[in-house]
Order: structure tokens, then C-alpha cells, then sequence
């Protein structure tokens, strides 16, 4: 009986923890999409500034 209650309590220990690691690659992956985004936009952003510039 112990011992049984003992491995629910370890597989449901590894579970979470898996679960835990699956969210946060999840999460990171979302994060540095978004960021990847962010730079695209910044980076035409700058490009436009600069040939605005050029053209005046």
C-alpha cells in the first residue's frame, strides 16, 4: 500500500515537471516569435527612416 501511494507520488512528480518543461518551451518559443516580429518591423522602421532621409 505504501509502496504503491510512494510511485503515484514519483510519476505524478515527474509529470508535472515534464508538463512544467513542456509549457515553458512552449511559452519560449511564443516569446521569441513575437520578438522575432518586433525586430522585423523596427528593423523596416529604420530602413524606411534611413531612405527618407536619402531622399531629401
Amino acid at each position: 500500500m505504501v509502496t504503491e501511494l510512494l510511485v503515484m507520488w514519483v510519476v505524478g512528480v515527474v509529470a508535472f515537471f515534464v508538463l512544467w518543461a513542456i509549457l515553458a518551451k512552449i511559452i519560449k518559443r511564443i516569446s521569441d516569435k513575437k520578438n522575432k516580429t518586433e525586430n522585423v518591423i523596427q528593423k523596416e522602421a529604420s530602413e524606411n527612416d534611413i531612405s527618407d532621409e536619402h531622399s531629401l
